[in-house]
C-alpha cells in the first residue's frame, strides 16, 4: 500500500506539472513553498522559519536541497526541504554581500554574486573546492543563472555601466561578453528559458521585463512601465512569476506578451524566488569546454530535446515531501494497467 501511495503521489504531481508550478521564495525571516493550484486562494507552507534575512535561493531537485543567502549572517547556508530544523553552512568567510545564488544540478555546485567585493564565484554543494571565476570588470554584480546544459552563466550587473553579461561556467575568459548593455538601468532578477533558448530579465527602474536570445539578439519587452519594485524572477511553462518588494507580493504574466498579469501571492517580504519543479533543472551532461560564442545562440544541444523527460527514481522522496507539505488530500489513483507498467 505504500509504494501504491508513493506512485499516486507522483501521477498526481505529473498531472499537476502541466499546469501551475510550487513556488519557493525567500521570505526574509523565512524560506517557503506557494501552492498556487488552489483556484480560490494560494497556500503558502513555510519550510524554514527562524532566519536573519534570506534573499537569494535555489534547489537542487534530486535530493531536495535549498540553498539560500543570508545577508545579515554574510554566509550561505543549506536545508533539506524535509528538515526544517537542520542547516548546514555552506560557505561562511569572505562574503558581505552575496546577492545572487545559483544551483548546478548537473555538476553539482553553487555559483553566487558577491557585490560588495564585486565577484563571481563557485564551490561544491558542501562548499569545498571554492573558487573566484571573475573579479574584473565588475560593479555591483546582482542575479546569476545557469545553463550547465550549454555551460554557460549569466549574471546581471546594475553598477555604473548596467549590463547583463555571459561566460563559460567554467570562467574561461575567452567566453566571456556583454550581452546587454543599452536602455538598460537596473537589472535585476534574470532567467532561463532552456527549451526557447530566452533569456528574461526585470529592470526595477524602467519597470521592465524583457526577453532576448541567449546572445542578447532578438531583444523584445514583455511588460513595460507598471511595474514598482520587481525583484527576482522565474519561469515556468509559458508564464512568468517575479516578486515585487513595494508590492510585498508575487506577480504572474504570460512569458510572450505580458497578458494575464495578475497577484497570486501577497502579504510577505517576497525576495528570491523558483518554481520549485523538475523541469526547471532537466536532465543532460555537462559540457567538457564552454561552446563557441558564435554557436551558442543557434545550435540546439540534444539536450534540450529531453527537457520533457527525466527520471523519477531518486526524486521520489521530494516529490512526496511537498505533497505532504502542503497538506493536501487528493483521490488521484492510477489505473491498473498503469500499476501493471511500474512494477
Amino acid at each position: 500500500m505504500q509504494a501504491l501511495q508513493v506512485f499516486c503521489v507522483i501521477c498526481w504531481i505529473l498531472a499537476v506539472s502541466h499546469g501551475s508550478p510550487w513556488l519557493l521564495f525567500a521570505n526574509r525571516r523565512d524560506i517557503r513553498l506557494v501552492d498556487i493550484t488552489q483556484s480560490k486562494k494560494s497556500v503558502s507552507k513555510v519550510l524554514i522559519s527562524n532566519l536573519s534575512d534570506a534573499t537569494a535561493i535555489d534547489f537542487y531537485y534530486e535530493e531536495g536541497n535549498i540553498f539560500w543567502t543570508d545577508i545579515s549572517l554574510e554566509m550561505i547556508k543549506r536545508a533539506v526541504i524535509t528538515d526544517n530544523e537542520t542547516r548546514i553552512d555552506v560557505i561562511t568567510t569572505g562574503l558581505v554581500s552575496p546577492d545572487g545564488l545559483a544551483c548546478d544540478w548537473l555538476g553539482k555546485k553553487l555559483y553566487w554574486t558577491e557585490a560588495e567585493s564585486n565577484r563571481i564565484e563557485v564551490a561544491n554543494f558542501d562548499g569545498s573546492s571554492r573558487k573566484v571565476l571573475f573579479w574584473q570588470d565588475l560593479d555591483l554584480p546582482r542575479a546569476i543563472a545557469l545553463d550547465p546544459l550549454r555551460g554557460y552563466m549569466y549574471w546581471s550587473d546594475w553598477g555604473e555601466v548596467s549590463k547583463i553579461e555571459r561566460a563559460g561556467m567554467n570562467g574561461d575568459l575567452t567566453t566571456r561578453e556583454v550581452i546587454i548593455n543599452d536602455n538598460i538601468s537596473w537589472p535585476n532578477g534574470i532567467s532561463l528559458d532552456y527549451a526557447e533558448q530566452k533569456l528574461y530579465w526585470v529592470d526595477a527602474k524602467l519597470s521592465f521585463i524583457e526577453r532576448a536570445n541567449f546572445d542578447g539578439t532578438a531583444r523584445e519587452i514583455v511588460s513595460d512601465g507598471k511595474l514598482p519594485q520587481p525583484f527576482a524572477l522565474t519561469l515556468y511553462g509559458d508564464t512568468l512569476y517575479w516578486t515585487d518588494w513595494h508590492q510585498r507580493a508575487i506577480y504572474a504574466c504570460d512569458k510572450r506578451d505580458g497578458s494575464n498579469k495578475r497577484q497570486v501571492h501577497a502579504n510577505h517580504y517576497p525576495m528570491g524566488i523558483h518554481a520549485y519543479m523538475p523541469e526547471r533543472q532537466p536532465p543532460g551532461e555537462t559540457p567538457q569546454s564552454p561552446p563557441p560564442r558564435f554557436s551558442v545562440a543557434t545550435r540546439r544541444s540534444s539536450a534540450s530535446c529531453r527537457l520533457a523527460v527525466w527520471s523519477f527514481s531518486r526524486r521520489h522522496f521530494s516529490n512526496l515531501a511537498v505533497y505532504y507539505l502542503l497538506g493536501h488530500q487528493r483521490n488521484v489513483w492510477p489505473s491498473e494497467k498503469c500499476l501493471a507498467g511500474r512494477q
